[in-house]
């Protein structure tokens, strides 16, 4: 039985040839309305749903990647059944992925109400009664998207047809712009090599880590914090703080290119900032409706056209299995000539930053240093195109937990600089003073902060402290406002503590 779920608003359906939906926007203009499928494009979530295994390995197989689906509501969905179809968290008993993980992941996101709310949510479990059929799906949203991008082409074509300054032909008889063509190579003599004035302003970050036309990583685990520290980056750029202790050499742009928050998420994390400051500095985008498209000719297009209005000095790229969902070397490598064709490489060119997941370590392995860059997921290729790499962990497994160890792993241009420990506030980053580095070294994670470092506090400062500052105290060892509040209140549900109004201060109990 197939349920009737509603559609993203801005769009209206007509049934076309073969019980396809075709899709026309409000101002089409009298053109031929794109070819999709709306059921089939649910039929295939539905069956990720059922057998995310299965069908991981089908839309594989068939390079079917988020932008291939042509409702923006899909998009959205099949891209986190991506990320969770490889997390057993989210599996449920029988094999299907669970209800609640992938509801609060969407709500997490800002994007539940987006793609039609709860009950659309529901209801799209029940909307083919098993995933047999998911490469039928698949095969017929492959052709869709192909058609799409073969629509897309022939308009860029007919564009430049009506451009009257472009009137030369290529080989392949498409239209040519008469620009000379730029050169691909050129060779230099040890003396000119030598003589190079570097323009002022091409290192931008710490000991030539980030460096203007060059390539750096921010690598971590899913909700380590990594697009706060792409934020923070930006947030630097635009008043020269340090950023995560390297120094910020001159103030730069940032453009953040991320399909991971919605809008409601962007404002909780910018509310935390001084915006009027950021205005004049950075630019980010919403998850685009299509995706980070770069295979796209219109995507890089515009793309091209915002980065000549803002000028960044730093483009970010969030997160990067959201451009590229293959783990093979040719994928990646064609998805940086995408990138290369839009951002260009040299001295005045922006610095490119991709935001890219880790893979989570086996069992009994335990990287550091150096080691981190292969758990980069796709590290072959990731861990050898850039120059720099920065890698965040948790300090603990804790639910709770704030702080992280960020570590450069790699900088071919400078010295790695020291690891460092901080915590998620503000929203950004604080430095953490006394972080437990003998604790980390030996297991690879930091003693878990428990309620026992209260009674402790208080018996070190004298047997009774003010509320205030035994808070502050807490903060001190690392901890979030909230966790310290967290860790008052279980000590005295313990009754290792207790309030003495009179003197306005905690006591052991």
């Amino acid at each position: 039985m197939r349920f009737a779920l509603p559609v993203s608003p801005g769009y209206h359906f007509e049934h076309g040839p073969g019980g396809d939906k075709t899709a026309m926007t409000a101002n089409s203009n009298g053109d031929r309305p794109l070819p999709f499928s709306e059921d089939d494009e649910k039929g295939l979530l539905c069956s990720q749903l059922r057998e995310p295994a299965n069908v991981w390995d089908i839309c594989a197989d068939r390079n079917i990647r988020p932008d291939a689906f042509y409702v923006p509501a899909h998009h959205i969905l099949h891209s986190i059944l991506l990320e969770l179809s490889k997390d057993a968290q989210c599996i449920a008993a029988d094999g299907k992925i669970d209800f609640v993980p992938l509801k609060r992941a969407l709500k997490d996101r800002g994007q539940l109400e987006e793609i039609g709310g709860e009950h659309w949510l529901s209801a799209l479990y029940d909307f083919v009664p098993t995933a047999a059929n998911a490469a039928w799906y698949a095969d017929i949203i492959r052709d869709r998207w192909e058609r799409r991008r073969a629509i897309s082409d022939g308009k860029e074509q007919i564009d430049l047809a009506s451009d009257l300054s472009v009137d030369n032909w290529d080989a392949d008889g498409k239209y040519q712009s008469r620009s000379p063509a730029r050169q691909l190579i050129e060779f230099l003599s040890p003396s000119e090599i030598v003589s190079y004035q570097a323009p002022p302003g091409i290192v931008l970050v710490g000991d030539q880590h980030i460096t203007r036309g060059s390539i750096f990583i921010i690598g971590g685990a899913p909700g380590v914090g990594k697009s706060r520290a792409a934020v923070a980056l930006a947030e630097a750029g635009a008043t020269s703080h340090d950023w995560f202790g390297l120094k910020v050499h001159s103030k730069f742009k940032t453009l953040i290119i991320q399909n991971e928050n919605g809008r409601f998420r962007l404002k909780q994390e910018f509310s935390e900032l001084n915006s009027k400051l950021l205005d004049g500095y950075v630019r980010i985008t919403p998850p685009p409706p299509c995706g980070l498209c770069f295979d796209r000719f219109e995507f890089r297009q515009q793309l091209s056209e915002a980065l000549e209005v803002f000028d960044p000095g730093i483009v970010l790229i969030d997160p990067w299995n959201a451009v590229t969902r293959d783990d093979r070397q040719k994928d990646y490598l064609g998805t940086f000539e995408l990138i290369r064709a839009v951002i260009p490489s040299g001295d005045l060119a922006p610095a490119i930053g991709i935001i890219a997941h880790t893979r989570k370590p086996l069992s009994g392995e335990r990287a550091s240093g150096r080691a981190l860059l292969n758990l980069l997921a796709g590290s072959y290729v990731l861990g050898s195109m850039p120059r720099c790499v920065f890698v965040m962990q948790s300090a603990s497994d804790d639910v709770a937990e704030d702080r992280i160890v960020w570590t450069c792993c790699k900088n071919n241009d400078g010295e790695l600089g020291d690891r460092s420990a901080w915590i998620r506030c503000n929203g950004l980053f604080d430095p953490v003073s006394d972080f437990d580095w003998d604790a980390w070294n030996s297991d690879g994670q930091a003693v878990k902060i428990g309620v026992e470092i209260v009674p402790k506090i208080i018996e070190e400062n004298g047997g009774a402290v003010a509320r205030d500052i035994l808070r502050d105290k807490i903060e001190g060892k690392g901890l979030s406002r909230r966790t310290a509040y967290r860790r008052i209140e279980e000590a005295e549900k313990l009754k290792l503590i207790k309030f003495q109004k009179g003197k306005d201060a905690y006591e052991l109990y």
